[in-house]
């Protein structure tokens, strides 16, 4: 196995819990600026007895010991273990796979004629997609990886979570024998095919391209839009949407990734409204794109309106994911479908906009749900 799947082994728990952040250092933070200890400690425990029961790291990584926010607007904020509890009241878990699954996902919306990437191979045992290979065993995979008209290459774990060993892969050398990767690292085809051919398999798709508009601003790295879809009795919302904004060299857009940012965006007209880096004290608003030095805020989002309609056509193929969390790539070709999420990870929306979900909506729709606060 390459040595960044080996890094990234184990990192599935941290990012589905609360964030692990330097809880002496942030207070500190917040102390110089300007805030009692007895105040902080006060705040922070209404809030986590409140309705988003917020860990103390919780409350420290969203930065709300700052006064720019009142104690009711602190209080829509949404901790991982409130999160947790609302998806289970919302969603059937019967519909969890749908969702989980890369390959029966891949199906479910091949069957629907809505847009997603091109799978190519698929690597996860008894297990076929029509017109991709079905490569279970490593050698079989390593030959076929060795075919440089498949490339540019985007890989994926079946059931895989946060882009976790992902491969985005360029192209094949033939003189060393090694794929090389976004980025200009290279791993050896051999190592390539053992990672993909885990119990669990991978799914291998054609390498898609950003919208023109994007890639000239901002480089050549694939952006997504994060859209929290809220499906009622009245069909499904779109209640907040974010941009997922790659930057340097990582093979996705998600937000632990080093350097990627968030967009916070103007649902109306697709327009970012602010980007931000970081989290807790750590946390900045980026005005420009650091690859490119392009400004952010103010970019309007290309093909916003085919994008929504899009979200709101998919989101009804899954009507027992009555949250749905949905990442849209904004592509040469258009808004394509990448994955939908059960819930989602709620964070998202809360760092790039800085407010909390858990407003007059939020709280209508996980009333309908059954969910008692």
């Amino acid at each position: 196995m390459n040595q960044t799947a080996i890094s990234e082994m184990g990192m599935l728990p941290a990012l589905q819990g609360s964030p692990t952040i330097d809880i002496n250092r942030h207070t500190l933070l917040a102390l110089r600026g300007g805030r009692s200890a007895p105040s902080i400690v006060t705040e922070a425990l209404r809030l986590i007895r409140g309705p988003g029961k917020l860990h103390i790291s919780e409350y420290l990584y969203f930065r709300l010991w700052e006064d720019c926010l009142t104690l009711e607007q602190k209080r829509a904020f949404v901790g991982k273990k409130a999160q947790h509890l609302m998806h289970v009241a919302c969603n059937d878990r019967y519909w969890y796979q749908t969702a989980a699954d890369k390959i029966l996902f891949q199906t479910i919306m091949t069957g629907a004629g809505l847009p997603v990437p091109e799978t190519l191979a698929v690597t996860q045992p008894l297990r076929w997609l029509p017109n991709a290979a079905a490569l279970p065993d490593p050698k079989l995979l390593a030959e076929w990886l060795r075919n440089p008209e498949l490339y540019p290459l985007f890989a994926k774990p079946a059931a895989g979570k946060y882009s976790l060993n992902v491969l985005s892969l360029d192209s094949y050398d033939r003189a060393t024998d090694r794929l090389v990767a976004l980025g200009g690292q290279t791993i050896t085809v051999e190592q390539a095919a053992e990672q993909m051919s885990s119990p669990s398999g991978y799914i291998l798709q054609r390498r898609i391209a950003p919208h023109e508009s994007l890639a000239g601003r901002f480089g050549p790295r694939l952006w997504s839009v994060r859209a929290l879809v809220l499906v009622g009795p009245d069909g499904p919302v779109i209640h907040r949407a974010l941009a997922k904004i790659p930057t340097g060299m990582n093979p996705a857009d998600n937000y632990w990734r080093p350097g990627n940012m968030l967009g916070a965006l103007d649902i109306d007209a697709g327009r970012i409204t602010r980007a931000v880096r970081g989290v807790g004290a750590d946390m900045i608003v980026c005005p420009s794109h650091p690859d490119t030095n392009a400004s952010l805020a103010g970019t309007r989002l290309p093909h916003w309106a085919e994008l929504r309609d899009l979200g709101s056509k998919a989101a009804r193929i899954f009507p027992g994911i009555r949250t749905q969390s949905w990442d849209i790539a904004l592509t040469d070709r258009g808004p394509v479908c990448l994955e939908v999420n059960y819930g989602g990870d709620l964070n998202l929306a809360q760092l790039a906009e800085g407010r909390g979900v858990l407003d007059e909506a939020y709280r209508s729709h996980l009333s309908t749900c059954g969910y008692r606060f």
